[in-house]
């Protein structure tokens, strides 16, 4: 009744093999640990900034289609309110039977 899953010995070796790794890669780091948090901190805040422009460039292109949108909804709709009065207009102008 002790069998093992070779799942669980699999995952096991995965997590021992990743604290090794991390534990080396700490050890041989040519930096402090403080100049590696300063680092990874400025790293972090130019994602930061980077994915706020990317933001403002996407809403202002959504906000530009959303007007383009309505402008042309505004057109079709002018153009068809148009073309439904020559047809209201030409229709008053046939005889009636």
């Amino acid at each position: 009744m002790n069998e093992r899953s070779p799942h669980l010995s699999s995952l096991f070796f995965f997590l021992v093999g990743g604290l090794t790794g991390a534990g080396i890669s700490l050890l041989l780091a040519p930096q402090s640990g403080k100049a590696i948090r300063q680092m990874m901190a400025s790293k972090l805040s130019g994602g930061a900034d980077s994915v706020r422009a990317l933001r403002d460039r996407v809403v202002t292109r959504g906000e530009g289609a959303w007007d383009e949108a309505a402008h042309r909804v505004g057109e079709a709709a002018s153009a068809l309110s148009g073309s439904v009065e020559r047809k209201a207009g030409k229709r008053s102008e046939l005889p009636s039977a």
